[in-house]
């Protein structure tokens, strides 16, 4: 048929593809700086896939975290093993993980990003995934003495005196109609409305279209791609499915927060009843930081914040 011939003609391409995909993972890894360093001990490795091998024939099956555990019993509580080409440290005791945490927390502080991950933070510029540098010790201050301090953590107690009211309504409603009521289900949407409302404001219409984007990049972190075994090979980025997803994602928030940014423009807005992203405007346009609050920091900062307990609460 037709079709057959088409995909005969099409093999050696594809084969000749591959090849050279191979090749050029297998050159990399070579060419490797690491290569001559002392490192810590490890399992032996295979060229490419590095030690995956490791994980994907273990007894302990699709449980990686055994899989680890495993490994450390033969080569120690401080582990390196290459999860494609990705150089990756399992610390796996107390003492090893204060050295890691605490004595040596600097040098530890900058780590490397998932391809999703690097994209929905757009190259670690919010707190959460951003590296050790002076503009994270900015972030960070105005994390403690702003968005964090008690006093702002307090102004959000209406909104979640609120949510906690609805929730009480909710199941009062399900138990006099004799339902079964899921809790679980209930409380995560009340911790996301509780998260919606802190950061984007309360009576927000963009908040069904926020959520989705919520759930859509949980989804997309929740998994291992090619893109995050091989960040270094655009070719495979521009291959990765959940990579092309989480661009839209993180274009899609942008939009969002952009929106909303235009829409709170010249409105005048109490202190003490700013949201999160009105906190944020209100120091991008007062200014003297250490560097400049652009609106794609400020919209990074939210969502990453946003993500973090949105993650949380799907595990209640």
């Amino acid at each position: 048929s037709s079709k057959m011939m088409d995909f005969t003609a099409l093999s050696p391409l594809l084969l000749l593809f591959l090849v050279l995909l191979i090749l050029k993972l297998v050159i990399d890894h070579y060419a490797s700086p690491t290569r001559g360093q002392r490192l810590p001990p490890g399992p032996w490795q295979l060229p490419v896939i590095g030690s995956l091998h490791h994980l994907l024939l273990s007894r302990s099956g699709d449980l990686p975290h055994r899989a680890m555990r495993d490994l450390s019993c033969s080569h120690g509580p401080l582990m390196l093993l290459r999860l494609g080409a990705v150089p990756t440290l399992v610390v796996s005791s107390a003492e090893a993980a204060r050295e890691v945490m605490k004595t040596h927390d600097a040098a530890f502080a900058s780590r490397h990003l998932s391809a999703t991950l690097d994209i929905i933070s757009c190259g670690g510029k919010g707190i959460l995934f951003s590296h050790y540098n002076d503009r994270w010790r900015e972030l960070r201050r105005i994390c403690v003495h702003e968005l964090f301090s008690q006093r702002r953590v307090l102004s959000f107690r209406p909104a979640r005196e609120d949510e906690v009211a609805r929730l009480l309504r909710a199941v009062s409603d399900g138990c006099r109609g004799g339902q079964a009521v899921n809790l679980s289900e209930k409380m995560c949407r009340m911790t996301n409305d509780s998260v919606v409302r802190a950061a984007i404001g309360g009576r927000c219409r963009h908040r069904d279209e926020f959520l989705h984007e919520l759930d859509e990049a949980v989804r997309l972190t929740g998994g291992i791609n090619l893109a995050d075994l091989y960040p270094s090979s655009r070719l495979v980025r521009r291959l990765s499915v959940a990579a092309r997803d989480m661009v839209r994602c993180q274009r899609n928030i942008y939009r969002i927060v952009q929106s909303i940014i235009r829409e709170r423009a010249g409105a005048a807005t109490a202190e003490r009843d700013e949201d999160l992203l009105g906190v944020l405007l209100r120091l991008q346009k007062d200014g003297g930081l250490q560097f400049e609050l652009t609106t794609e920091i400020i919209s990074t900062v939210i969502f990453v914040r946003s993500f973090v307990l949105y993650i949380i609460s799907r595990m209640v």
